[in-house]
């Protein structure tokens, strides 16, 4: 492929440099060895201006970014992206792919990366990539939003990405059911796949009818798994073959998974314990602890069905004997998911939502030192670093360290920016409630002051938010207490 960028009578044909490219790129990877990825993107940059063919650096650079990531990068400022960005649709699409590497989880960086690679007439790399930018994706916090999901199935479509085309579109229908325009669109999806590898396109080529039509049977299984609400007997298929398939290689990674899922499909008690057998055996086997965890999520499930049907019997027949079973069950399950999780955070050390959630866990259990911990380095994630932060905070309020809590809370409040007016109210609460008990430990009339005033904000923007009217008083007389 030498020409690049559409042609027009008043802009020039874009020829691509490997040789000067590849000199971008070693550079790029010195800089990324010593940690300095701020320069190794630019250089990158510089390198895909030159040549934006190779897959594999794409890849190469996607890892780099990753590590940016867990590392706590920040997103890339408007002076950066100047500097990298041009005209033409080749550096436009190095411009897209410059910041979703400062924000590599971000939906939407990537989805307009995809958007510029097909203007710049680099569609192998919205195919090649297309399982990357969604596997990325589904780490961040924000979950993909049907309108998201829509432009990025067109995106797919768009480079012929057809499997992550459904993929996503069978999400946005999941979003919005019943969109009787989106199921069309995802029944001629299929059909355009099945042309695209099914050979209709050569079946004026002597075999390409019956390579379209050998391909049918398969095209129906495929379509068969994929149905988001399938008829009872296309699900009946599609277990019958997850299970021969299982039987017929009990090691294989994929048949363990595919088995499994299907039979997580089916919420009775008999088929999810099942489900749990098949990936314990899946984790012997493999020694893949995703199994282990898979089958430890749906014991939890379960857990949690099994208390609440009780809560339910005895809201409807109260019993002491009952009570204590419920208690008891309580117990049982947050001893466990502690555990599991302790396991977890052993396994994966790196993983700061893991974490996040041992130290929800240590809370429930009252083990504020193992609570503190976690939240302590689940602040490292940028995503969990103002939930972290808040839960933190509490954990130094509960053990009356208040000036640790209260730095928790502004450096939280700070991080926030005002994005989540929810959140801010949550933490300046908080905050006010730790300066108050502060003041009136020290008799600092200041901090009351600050407490007073943060109250009275909270006030102004939502009277009826949590105790507020009683704060407001009980600070009104610690103020005049302490004048």
């Amino acid at each position: 492929m030498g020409l690049f960028g559409k042609k027009s009578s008043d802009s020039v044909e874009f020829i691509p440099d490997p040789e000067q490219a590849n000199a971008w790129f070693d550079r790029a990877r010195q800089m990324a060895e010593s940690h300095n990825y701020e320069s190794a993107f630019a250089f990158f940059a510089s390198g895909l201006k030159l040549d934006p063919r190779d897959i594999e650096v794409h890849k190469e650079i996607v890892q780099v970014a990753s590590t940016y990531y867990s590392r706590s990068g920040n997103a890339a400022t408007g002076k950066q992206v100047k500097q990298v960005d041009g005209s033409s649709p080749v550096e436009k699409f190095v411009t897209a792919l410059f910041v979703w590497w400062h924000s590599i989880t971000t939906a939407k960086y990537a989805m307009k990366a995809i958007e510029m690679a097909v203007a710049a007439d680099q569609k192998d790399f919205g195919i090649e990539m297309a399982d990357t930018v969604l596997s990325l994706s589904s780490r961040g916090d924000k979950k993909l939003s049907y309108k998201e999901l829509k432009a990025l199935m067109d995106l797919f479509k768009s480079t012929g990405a057809w499997d992550q085309a459904i993929k996503v579109g069978q999400a946005a229908l999941a979003e919005k059911p019943g969109d009787s325009v989106l199921e069309r669109e995802l029944n001629e999806l299929s059909a355009e796949r099945a042309m695209s590898k099914g050979g209709y396109e050569e079946m004026g080529e002597e075999g390409g009818f019956r390579k379209f039509v050998k391909d049918m049977d398969k095209q129906q299984e495929l379509e068969e798994e994929e149905s988001l609400a399938g008829s009872a007997g296309s699900d009946e298929r599609v277990l019958a073959r997850a299970k021969k398939e299982f039987e017929e290689s009990p090691s294989s990674p994929d048949a363990i998974a595919k088995y499994a899922k299907i039979l997580k499909k089916d919420e009775s008690a008999e088929s999810q314990k099942l489900a749990t057998q098949v990936l314990m055996h899946g984790f012997k086997e493999t020694k893949q602890y995703s199994f282990r965890m898979e089958a430890a999520d749906i014991k939890i499930t379960m857990g949690f069905k099994t208390i609440a049907s009780m809560k339910a019997e005895y809201d409807a027949s109260p019993s002491d004997e009952l009570k204590q079973r419920i208690e008891s069950a309580e117990a049982e399950l947050r001893a466990f998911r502690k555990k599991e999780y302790q396991e977890r955070s052993i396994k994966y050390p790196t993983d700061r939502k893991i974490k996040f959630q041992l130290g929800e866990l240590a809370i429930e259990d009252g083990d504020l030192n193992l609570a503190m911990e976690c939240f302590q380095k689940a602040k490292e994630e940028p995503r969990l670093r103002v939930r972290a932060g808040q839960e933190l905070g509490r954990c130094f309020a509960s053990e009356g360290w208040y000036a640790e809590a209260i730095g928790e809370f502004k450096e939280s409040i700070k991080s926030l920016a005002g994005g989540d007016n929810d959140a801010e109210l949550s933490l300046r609460y908080d905050l006010m409630q730790s300066l108050a008990m502060k003041a009136k430990n020290d008799e600092n009339i200041d901090l009351a002051r600050e407490a007073m005033e943060i109250c009275s904000g909270i006030a102004r923007k939502d009277i009826s938010y949590r105790d507020i009217r009683d704060c407001r008083r009980n600070l009104d007389a610690l103020v005049k207490e302490l004048e």
